[in-house]
């Protein structure tokens, strides 16, 4: 069989699956509200803002199912997009850009493109509905969060905080790694670099009663258990971030370490690689003032150590 031949096949069968497509779609046009990621500064959390809206031909295909939870009863949709040409948009968009449409009161966004088949020159891109509770992190209104407040209320924050971290004693101990919340790792990230996790579970108090001054400032003395994930660090290095760590806690005072730590290596592993990751761990117990949300910001500046200079002699005092 010649090439020709199969390139005549393969413009049937192409030719075939769009005209079923057009009779299916009824010259349907689905309408993508593009965002861009917006990360507040303080404690990491990702929004999303909105910036144009844009148009795509295609089939859409979708089941739904009710999903009952202890926090939530929602409808969620499972979304297949059918299309006649690649949609270059949703392949070379940054990785900080996000496409979500809206149909029949759900919206939804891909995750990836599954079951392409050159030969029949259709494209089929596939995504989940958004759950309602995530709903906030799209920005569609203004004014919907205060970029210079924490979203978290543990302390995170002021983990994150070490990313801006310059001993004014020795440079040996300034933080060199940059620091990001678990789950919310820039996308494609290479290391060196580490990550912050406080579960729900590993946020205690340690004083009953919080305590409130006379603007209603909320404070309230507290404990987390911080586990810091490293990667890309040989061991001198991961040595220097612990000791950053111990420094940082001394010269801020932002939180006291209340237990012992020793550096423990991990094992993940690639095996198309046949190697194991350069990743480290840190488990820390420590105690803190978890103040009210729209403090933190407040607190991480307060907590800024001050320069002295002193010019000229200084005078010794005559007995």
């Amino acid at each position: 069989m010649t090439l020709l031949d199969d390139s005549v096949k393969q413009g049937l069968l192409a030719g075939a699956l769009k005209q079923g497509l057009e009779q299916l779609d009824l010259n349907q046009e689905v309408k993508f509200q593009v965002y861009s990621r917006v990360v507040l500064p303080i404690d990491g959390y990702v929004f999303w803002s909105p910036l144009n809206t844009v148009c795509f031909k295609g089939s859409l295909h979708f089941s739904q199912e009710i999903q009952q939870s202890q926090d939530e009863t929602v409808g969620y949709a499972t979304v297949t997009f059918t299309s006649e040409n690649e949609i270059a948009e949703f392949s070379a968009a940054p990785t900080d850009t996000i496409y979500v449409a809206w149909h029949e009161g759900f919206r939804f966004a891909f995750t990836g493109q599954q079951g392409f088949y050159k030969q029949a020159d259709v494209w089929h891109y596939v995504g989940n509905s958004v759950y309602p509770a995530l709903t906030s992190q799209l920005l569609d209104r203004p004014g919907a969060i205060d970029p210079k407040q924490a979203v978290t209320s543990n302390s995170l924050a002021l983990w994150l905080a070490l990313n801006s971290y310059r001993s004014i004693y020795y440079d040996g101990f300034s933080n060199k790694v940059v620091l990001y919340p678990s789950y919310l790792v820039s996308p494609n990230m290479v290391p060196p670099y580490g990550v912050v996790h406080i579960g729900p579970e590993d946020t205690r108090a340690l004083q009953a009663v919080p305590y409130l001054d006379r603007n209603r400032n909320h404070y309230q003395l507290a404990a987390d258990r911080v586990r810091i994930t490293l990667y890309g660090l040989q061991n001198n290095a991961a040595l220097d971030f612990m000791d950053c760590v111990n420094q940082y806690s001394v010269d801020t005072g932002n939180f006291g370490v209340m237990s012992m730590e020793i550096m423990k290596d991990g094992k993940r592993t690639e095996p198309s690689l046949e190697a194991l990751a350069m990743q480290k761990f840190l488990d820390y117990e420590v105690s803190y003032n978890q103040a009210r949300v729209a403090a933190v910001s407040r607190q991480l500046i307060l907590s800024a150590m001050p320069t002295y200079v002193i010019e000229g002699p200084v005078p010794i005092p005559v007995s």
